[in-house]
């Protein structure tokens, strides 16, 4: 097997750094694990770039072009997310383990919120020693005039409450309250309704899938509390607060690591830092490779390469 090329910045690989070189980049790594390999790489400043429909569909498409027997029952989903919704997270675990018996998600760099939500779902999390998990606390996405804004679910309601808290204060201490009551006439109280769910439904998500597998034959006691981590790191301290290797094992995720310099480690952050380039350098909001083909998503265009 030909030795993985680290990618850099300079000409040549901005030349070279299209559809044909990822899908060999996808095989080399698939070479030295052994494993069928799906590439979810997101551009996390595009407001197009968080996990949501049709990602699933998107999956599934890329799954059915390929001979999964080259490496019967196993995928890997390699995924660079910022999140998103929990609901599309589940059918990504869903969709992904009724194509394999084992299933395994490589995180590059950074799976954060609904990407550590589809983490859960695995058997197991593949992790260099930079690479990072998060809160698992959706990135909510709300319409504007100014265009589409996202924020953490949490951030949305303690904002709400922060107003109400507020106004209810000045009240009792016969103050305006006004200036509070305007705000919050701005602000949706269905939605609210919806980002107090989503959290309910992240977390369910997160115990079923990881009682039922990664921490199979652990009690739902267990389970509940390793869920817990990683809802009160994001509510005691930052939603994109980086949880490494050490701190995920301590919160009871079956973490495998990939050493520095290992040609495991060569492959998979050559992949990741040539998909990374790609989306950056064309806008894309996200790209999807196997080793036949790729999918580029744009804002809502789908564009197969």
């Amino acid at each position: 097997m030909a030795k993985t090329k680290r990618f850099g910045l300079n000409l040549m690989d901005e030349i070279q750094n299209e559809g044909t070189v990822h899908y060999q980049a996808v095989a080399q790594v698939e070479a030295l694990t052994k494993r069928n390999l799906v590439v979810y790489e997101s551009f996390f400043s595009h407001p197009a770039g968080i996990i949501d429909d049709p990602d699933d569909a998107m999956i599934h498409r890329l799954l059915t072009s390929i001979d999964l027997a080259k490496f019967p029952e196993t995928l890997d989903l390699m995924i660079s997310s910022p999140g998103g919704s929990p609901t599309t997270a589940e059918k990504i675990i869903l969709t992904c383990r009724s194509y394999a018996k084992s299933f395994r998600v490589i995180v590059p760099q950074s799976a954060m919120s609904a990407a550590t939500l589809v983490a859960m779902g695995a058997d197991e999390i593949l992790m260099t020693e930079t690479s990072e998990i998060g809160p698992i606390d959706p990135q909510m996405r709300m319409q504007t005039p100014q265009g589409p804004i996202s924020r953490p679910a949490a951030a949305w309601v303690d904002a709400y409450l922060d107003l109400v808290n507020k106004m209810q204060q000045a009240i009792v201490n016969q103050q305006p309250h006004h200036p509070f009551a305007e705000m919050l006439r701005k602000l949706d109280p269905s939605w609210i309704q919806v980002c107090l769910k989503a959290r309910q439904l992240a977390e369910k998500i997160a115990v079923d899938y990881l009682h039922n597998h990664m921490l199979a034959g652990k009690s739902e006691a267990e389970v509940r509390a390793a869920v817990r981590n990683f809802l009160t790191e994001g509510e005691e301290f930052s939603h994109g607060r980086a949880i490494r290797c050490a701190k995920a094992r301590q919160y009871g995720m079956k973490v495998e690591t990939v050493e520095n310099g290992s040609p495991l480690w060569e492959a998979i952050t050559t992949l990741h830092g040539r998909c990374e380039h790609f989306v950056q350098t064309r806008g894309l909001a996200k790209y999807l490779v196997v080793r036949n083909g790729g999918i580029q998503v744009h804002v809502r265009q789908v564009q197969i390469s």
